[in-house]
């Protein structure tokens, strides 16, 4: 596959999240890292593994593009909806991330259209997505931009050091 080329809606399969995908979501998730510093803690995402799987009554999931060709997991999303203290319903992206070979061939937006499907089903009245600063920053806000999304909060973080 080309650069150029990209990846069409009928080429991908968008599911739900099984435990069988721990290796291929990691491997996704260290490329990110390795290129941005996301802060991946293989530790934690393993300990976390089960709140990814979809539970009834629970608004929180996490999406995979599988490419249906070969069944390699290319892509994932975790979608929570969320009531904030004035009783609406917000929708979250997170932890969004597509492998290296599918960066810029529309697998994140596929996913994102199923996501925010998803969330209107749910009765979320908006969709927020929490990026991480850095270089890359003002590049993907320019790439949701195009989608419908604004900038609409900054938000600081400190870390905290644990005691272990």
């Amino acid at each position: 596959m080309s650069e150029e080329e990209t990846i069409e809606e009928d080429e991908i399969i968008i599911r739900n999240y099984r435990t069988s995908d721990y290796t291929a979501t990691l491997e996704i998730l260290q490329q990110l890292h390795n290129e941005f510093d996301i802060g991946l803690d293989e530790d934690k995402w393993k300990k976390s593994s089960g709140l990814r799987q979809f539970k009834p009554n629970l608004k929180r999931i996490t999406l995979i593009a599988e490419l249906k060709e070969t069944g390699d997991v290319i892509g994932m999303g975790m979608v929570e909806a969320v009531k904030n203290t004035l009783g609406r319903y917000i929708g979250y992206l997170d932890n969004w991330a597509v492998h290296k070979d599918y960066i810029g061939k529309k697998v994140g937006k596929i996913l994102a259209d199923r996501a925010v499907q998803i969330l209107v089903s749910w009765g979320c009245e908006s969709v927020r997505i929490n990026i991480g600063w850095g270089e890359q920053s003002r590049k993907l806000i320019e790439v949701f931009k195009k989608s419908g999304f604004n900038p609409i909060l900054i938000v600081l973080e400190k870390k905290l050091e644990q005691d272990n």
